[in-house]
């Protein structure tokens, strides 16, 4: 006989999970499943017990014809929500975009022209803000992904099957973005930070620009950095958030730089929170300002990043340092940046002739 779902807790790990019995063939034993809801608290189990319910009393039977917004909600609710280290706010974005193309459609509705069209949509602005063909990459994958967990065999039961996933042909990929800003522009902007600043308090533009351009850090991990992760007394700044999931965005312990220090020691003095920047909201509008004062073009958190290193990679900095203070492999960093110090490989040219002129 099927068992109905109920809400057990493991004895080993103290976690709870939801577990059921399938319906069998006739005259033989249903198999036993469960699932996760990866906490040992059972108000927050209870909760996520009782979501999971609905979801699953809501939702068609295995086998029925979805429409993708139908597989991206119980997506979203039981994978998204619960195993995303951002919380999903790259998903969230990228399924502004998906839904009003793909979210009525039935998988078997999307056909090699569909996935054209989105591309030729995204890329005029017809759907979202124009996008280039790396963005239009990331939320088809992001979508194939949703469709691939749909199908997965650990997931009971199944939504759909793999049989019934649509191809989906990737856009080119874009050529990299190689923006990056001359010592002349960064004094322009920095000047132009300066100039805007209310009062004698260093603007949280301003912290921010110091420190994107002296740490090569991630906007998110600048935005959210508390003093408690600035240590004076080593000089050093810790990028890695206790208890923060792993993801291949990964975060760097870095040096605090000579010019960097005095401006830290400033802020800190200067201080009204337990942040650098005092609040995690985003600054793109005021470092927009502050290029269009400046007359520099093209000022993104990518493009200070990519300045950062490509700045150490000309001043001809081992690229595996490179490496560790972006937190990015030495492959990537490699293949991005290897083409600004060729100094490594002038002894060898040098040899092709053996020193004589030809």
């Amino acid at each position: 006989m099927p068992s109905p779902p109920k809400l057990d807790r493991d004895r080993a790990t103290g976690i709870y999970f939801i577990r059921w019995t399938e319906p069998g063939p006739r005259g033989q034993r249903g198999r036993s499943r469960r699932q996760s809801t990866r906490t040992t608290d059972l108000a927050a189990a209870t909760a996520y017990f009782s979501e999971w319910l609905k979801l699953e009393r809501s939702s068609p039977a295995p086998g029925e014809n979805f429409t993708v917004a139908d597989l991206w909600s119980v997506y979203d609710k039981q994978h998204i929500q619960v195993r995303v280290a951002d919380g999903g706010a790259r998903h969230d974005s990228a399924w502004k975009n998906i839904k009003p193309h793909f979210g009525a459609l039935r998988l078997s509705e999307i056909r090699p022209d569909t996935v054209i069209a989105y591309t030729t949509k995204r890329a005029s602005g017809a759907i979202g803000e124009p996008a280039n063909g790396g963005t239009v990459r990331l939320e088809l994958s992001l979508l194939i992904a949703c469709l691939n967990w749909c199908a997965h065999k650990k997931r009971q039961p199944p939504l759909i099957s793999r049989d019934e996933i649509p191809h989906i042909e990737m856009p080119p990929a874009s050529a990299p973005r190689d923006r990056w800003l001359t010592t002349d522009e960064i004094q322009k902007l920095m000047a132009a930070a300066a100039e805007m600043r209310q009062g004698e308090r260093l603007s949280r533009a301003e912290r921010f620009l110091w420190l994107a351009l002296e740490t090569a850090s991630r906007k998110t991990a600048i935005y959210t950095l508390p003093w408690s992760r600035v240590d004076f007394e080593t000089g050093v700044i810790d990028y890695n958030e206790p208890g923060r999931a792993a993801t291949k965005k990964r975060r760097a312990v870095v040096p605090i730089s000579k010019v960097l220090r005095p401006v830290l020691e400033r802020a800190y003095r200067e201080r009204t929170s337990d942040l650098v920047l005092d609040t995690p909201t985003d600054l793109s509008q005021s470092i927009d300002r502050i290029a269009a004062r400046a007359g520099v073009a093209g000022v993104t958190p990518h493009v200070l990043r990519h300045t950062a290193a490509t700045h150490m990679a000309r001043r001809r900095v081992p690229l595996w340092l490179v490496a560790k203070i972006l937190a990015n492999t030495i492959a990537m960093t490699e293949r991005v940046y290897a083409k600004h110090c060729p100094e490594d490989l002038r002894e060898a040219v040098d040899t092709i002739s053996g020193g004589v002129a030809l």
